[in-house]
């Protein structure tokens, strides 16, 4: 699965806990219909921040818990389930998207570097 299908099933799954419709999450991003709500959750993208934000008080989550879900995201389409390593997103204090993002990407060229020598 792709960060877009996986990030797409977590939003859905939280959406059906709170007992929201796609509808009702949609108004809350300034949408008439529920067109961006259903591709977002059938992972055809990633919504830009600003309407992850809206998306996240729609749930009633904060910003941090919104950044953590799209960590979650990344790191699981990287194969990266060990829970050492994805708690440190959400254990190390003040860690920032952006040190989180830069982490996901040093990670990533490490990876390919290991490929690169096989």
């Amino acid at each position: 699965m792709s960060v877009r299908e996986i990030l797409g099933d977590k939003l859905k799954s939280l959406r059906r806990q709170k007992g929201l419709t796609q509808k009702q999450i949609s108004s809350v991003l300034g949408y008439k219909n529920d067109t961006y709500v259903s591709d977002v959750e059938r992972g055809v993208f990633v919504p830009q921040p600003d309407k992850l934000k809206k998306w996240a008080k729609a749930l009633g989550m904060t910003q941090e818990e919104m950044d953590n879900l799209l960590a979650d995201a990344k790191l699981e389409d990287m194969g990266l389930t060990d829970p050492g390593f994805t708690m440190m997103f959400k254990e190390v204090p003040n860690m920032t998207s952006k040190e989180k993002e830069s982490i996901v990407r040093s990670y990533k060229a490490v990876m390919k570097a290991r490929e690169k020598k096989k």
